[in-house]
């Protein structure tokens, strides 16, 4: 029997049937593996993936389709790159009737199979073996959808879903292989991954300085993926110049000034990176000794993960969503390079550690009480606003009770309450007084706009400061004259836990 002729090495050969038939196998094994895992991601995340800021950010480019602008009729702290990149699942649903929500996880999950195939492109011109390609594929399907948790779907998780083939990649060249022409698309998610938050620029750019010190040259730096990923970046700050300049020059500086000071100590917050690369170095130390030397091939995960704790800690607001970066690539470093059988203990520690990271990255925030049901028995679809700096009061209570948020930002007192934490921690120059001042009026004016214009049914009131203090946000209100006056339509009906409810008056007569 004739057998198809295959060239190595620059010499033609005969290809043996049976061992191309194992790779056809291998690869379609591969895959069906790869949509298993994200099929039982996809039905895991449909009770769990709509959290406080997925619900915000869907109602807010549900404004935007309704005609509002950003830094006008919406201040969000985020970039607005943050807001529209889930544009596309709030049109489908208005197209379809599908819940957001759920269009959100498919727009997940495709991205979740690009960047796999994207890695698989880059390892098959590198001419990686079937065995290795598949460990990959598999290891990081797992991590990038059943990891996550409830992280699933949020800015984090998906900005990291778009840094992976830009680190993969960077480790093929680590170990001087060549990923073909897919690095630029590779280069085009790391741009989008730093426009969403310029701190990942921290996990995509410590992997390139390593290698720059690994290869003893700059060329490191200049490789396609980097250039194209340095373009995107720059482009999106031409866009916000051009596009958004109320968001950059007005609203922007007062979140400089206000909400980035707002951090925990540094003492509780490096505790979790410490442990988290710790336990990544350690079993590398099991898995494959040698994967600690410099010229290892787990370096470039190891540096990512390393960048995204340098990301948390500058964010330094504790978030563990914001820890997810740190924790994936961690992960990664060794079980992607796992070079021989392991042992049942090992085995068995390794699960448990990845379970007790995932128990991290998807622990609650500070919560409130129920409120969904007692909202709903007051006013059926209500116009509803907060006072709190919290995104957690409001939503996604308000898509829950299938009512219209009235509020010009998710958190309406997020900024004023960072204005206040700095006023009472330090004693303030002028200036920075006066930083403070207008922050703190520019959220009253749009308190006011909101109880003048959109005259909500129901206010809930907070009586937490950043869920730490105790704080009378009614009374902060009741300062100024005209808000006191609007207030004075409100009726308060009840207080669960740290919240008091606020109906309007005219509805209760009815």
């Amino acid at each position: 029997m004739l057998r198809p002729l295959t060239r190595r090495a620059g010499k033609l050969s005969l290809a043996d049937p049976e061992k191309q038939r194992g790779n056809d196998f291998s690869m379609a094994q591969r895959w069906f593996i790869v949509g298993a895992i994200l099929l039982a991601a996809s039905f895991i995340q449909i009770p769990i993936v709509l959290d406080p800021d997925l619900g915000c950010l869907l109602t807010e480019n549900e404004k935007i389709l309704d005609g509002g602008k950003i830094g006008i009729d919406l201040f969000e702290v985020n970039s607005p790159l943050s807001i529209y990149m889930y544009m596309p699942a709030v049109k489908v649903a208005r197209m379809t009737g599908i819940a957001p929500e759920i269009i959100v996880i498919m727009m997940v999950i495709i991205e979740i199979a690009g960047a796999l195939f994207l890695i698989d492109r880059a390892a098959q011109a590198a001419k990686l073996g079937a065995r290795e390609r598949t460990i990959s594929t598999w290891s990081l399907a797992l991590l990038l959808a059943i990891l996550p948790g409830t992280v699933f779907g949020q800015r984090e998780h998906m900005a990291t879903i778009a840094l992976t083939p830009f680190v993969a990649i960077t480790g093929l060249r680590w170990r001087g292989f060549e990923p073909g022409p897919v690095a630029i698309l590779a280069g085009v998610g790391a741009g989008l991954a730093m426009s969403i938050k310029p701190f990942f620029a921290l996990v995509a750019g410590l992997p390139l300085i390593l290698g720059i010190v690994h290869q003893r040259s700059f060329r490191a730096l200049f490789t396609s993926e980097g250039c194209t990923a340095a373009v995107i970046a720059i482009g999106y700050g031409v866009v916000l110049v051009a596009v958004f300049p109320d968001y950059l020059f007005t609203y922007a500086p007062m979140v400089a000034d206000a909400y980035l000071p707002i951090r925990r100590e540094f003492g509780g917050l490096v505790l979790v990176p410490i442990a988290v690369i710790s336990v990544s170095i350690a079993f590398l130390r099991l898995l494959a000794p040698q994967e600690l030397k410099m010229g290892s091939d787990a370096m470039p995960w190891l540096a990512a993960s390393i960048g995204g704790a340098a990301s948390f800690l500058l964010q330094g607001k504790g978030w563990p969503y914001m820890a997810f970066a740190l924790c994936m690539f961690a992960i990664a470093a060794p079980l992607l390079h796992i070079r021989r059988p392991l042992r049942a203990p090992v085995m068995i520690g390794g699960l448990a550690t990845i379970w007790i990271i995932g128990l991290y990255l998807s622990s609650p925030a500070p919560g409130f009480p129920p409120l969904k049901g007692r909202i709903q028995a007051l006013v059926k679809h209500p116009r509803l606003l907060t006072l709190t700096d919290h995104v957690g009061l409001g939503h996604p209570l308000v898509r829950q009770i299938d009512g219209t948020w009235v509020g010009h930002s998710c958190a309406p007192q997020l900024l004023t309450a960072g204005a206040i934490v700095r006023q009472n921690s330090s004693q303030p120059t002028q200036p920075e007084q006066a930083k403070s001042d207008s922050v703190i009026q520019l959220e009253r004016r749009h308190l006011l706009a909101s109880l003048r214009n959109d005259r909500p049914d129901v206010i809930l009131v907070d009586t937490y400061l950043l869920s730490s203090f105790q704080f009378d946000w009614l009374a902060w209100a009741n300062r100024d004259p005209e808000l006191q006056m609007e207030l004075g339509h409100y009726r308060e009906v009840e207080d669960v836990g740290r919240v008091r409810i606020f109906v309007d008056q005219s509805k209760l007569e009815r």
